[in-house]
């Protein structure tokens, strides 16, 4: 099969459908990487970032007209240059599924790519543990935390590494979501014996979201016997949520006691440290070379965005994509340009992550103490200073000032605002530090 006249006739369908400026700036950056026939899987590749993060949205469109040339449905997956480069880490990764048909993990959203730090410590240990030995460690697993803080990378790494490590096992990775229209359609096409043996024969179901089976009695149903078939037949199961099992108020009790037979971990917002870090990871993949100026814009984003990763990451390929369209290079001129929302929504405040810095200092703590669990007063009471501070200085919401303290609530960022003002009023050697802390802030 000659990949360069595929290629040619798929640019020459392209052409024909989408407008000029689309076809020379989305497509012809690609080239055909490999056709495997046996997973019926097109890899294309490029060396340009910024088509990368915007081909997305036409891949439905690349499985079409290879289907016209081929007469033959193929997914279509594309990555840098550099990622075939370990042959290993571009390996395709394929899910078993009782009915036959094949799921593609993303091969980007494996272990080593996933940054960890004191918000994730355990759940990344606890999934590394399952992948390393499934129905052996914690079954089930539960993992549960806010969108976009690596709930669904962990379900994928767990995913590839099981794959990779034993490639004997099935493997299932669905949503909840997907469950429950697959269970409707079952239903209505009376074909639930098929249904059940896709679920019931796998080795490890991944089941992502499950807080969307709630008030759908029926569904919930079914996935109490799937879940009791899989576990009494030593089968390992991991469930994601956005809350804890105790908090999944209208998911039947006999099943929120299940989630909770073994070990659940939960994720919260990564602290500055962790943030940078995921960016400098992030930047470093994207084949950046981490400069100054590249910092200066990490710390930026990192400051702005507290409390998902997914959007800290998209951040940073924004002005990735700024640079590579304006042919500017990166730095922070450039990032407040390209990220002027950003700019705005703190204009009338100061950055949250400066004032944490500079109390943690002057307190002789670490930023990320902040940002623990840990209530030693050398570390609460600077904590309460901090978010005084923020409450007075910032234009934040009390809810989201808790977020960006380790996830703690409103009433918790009330109660340490209420403690400092009458603190201040009261003792004149705290006032004084308090008016020092107040110039350092006014001076950075």
């Amino acid at each position: 099969m000659d990949k360069n006249k595929i290629w040619s006739e798929f640019l020459k369908i392209i052409k024909n459908n989408v407008s000029e400026v689309a076809y020379q700036t989305w497509f012809t950056p690609f080239y055909i990487h490999e056709i495997d026939e046996d997973s019926s899987i097109i890899y294309l590749s490029t060396k340009d970032t910024v088509v990368i993060n915007f081909i997305p949205r036409y891949l439905s469109m690349c499985e079409e007209t290879f289907e016209k040339i081929l007469n033959k449905k193929y997914k279509v997956i594309a990555k840098l240059e550099n990622e075939y480069e370990n042959r290993e880490s571009a390996r395709k990764i394929s899910v078993r599924k009782t009915f036959g048909d094949e799921n593609i993990f993303n091969p980007r959203m494996n272990f080593s790519n996933f940054v960890v730090g004191n918000n994730n410590k355990l759940a990344f240990a606890a999934s590394l543990a399952v992948a390393e030995s499934p129905s052996e460690a914690y079954n089930p697993l539960f993992l549960y935390g806010g969108s976009g803080l690596g709930k669904t990378h962990l379900m994928q790494a767990i995913g590839i590494h099981a794959t990779l490590n034993h490639p004997e096992i099935n493997i299932l990775y669905v949503s909840s979501e997907m469950f429950t229209n697959e269970f409707i359609n079952a239903l209505k096409e009376n074909k639930m014996s098929k249904f059940k043996n896709k679920y019931r024969k796998v080795d490890i179901l991944l089941i992502d979201d499950i807080q969307f089976l709630e008030n759908k009695t029926e569904t919930q149903e079914e996935f109490f016997h799937t879940f009791n078939s899989l576990y009494e037949n030593n089968k390992q199961i991991v469930i994601s949520s956005d809350r804890p099992a105790k908090k999944l108020k209208t998911l039947d009790d006999r099943l929120t006691s299940r989630f909770l037979w073994n070990m659940s971990a939960d994720l919260q917002p990564a602290d500055f440290e962790t943030r940078m870090a995921i960016l400098q990871k992030k930047a470093e993949n994207a084949g950046l070379d981490y400069t100054d100026d590249v910092r200066d814009v990490c710390t930026f984003i990192a400051s702005k965005i507290t409390d998902n990763i997914r959007e800290l990451e998209g951040t940073l390929n924004r002005v990735i994509g700024a640079s590579n369209l304006l042919h500017e290079k990166i730095d922070l001129d450039l990032a407040r340009r390209a990220l002027q929302e950003l700019v705005n929504s703190d204009e009338n405040g100061l950055e949250p992550e400066r004032i944490k810095n500079i109390v943690a200092s002057y307190y002789g703590i670490r930023v990320a103490d902040m940002d623990s669990k840990k209530r030693n007063a050398n570390i609460a009471f600077p904590r309460q200073v901090a978010i005084y501070l923020c409450r007075q200085y910032t234009s934040l919401s009390l809810s989201k000032i808790g977020m960006i303290f380790g996830g703690r609530d409103h009433s918790t960022v009330v109660h340490s605002c209420d403690r400092i003002q009458k603190l201040e009023y009261k003792d004149n050697s705290f006032k004084e530090d308090l008016k020092i802390l107040v110039e350092k802030i006014n001076d950075n």
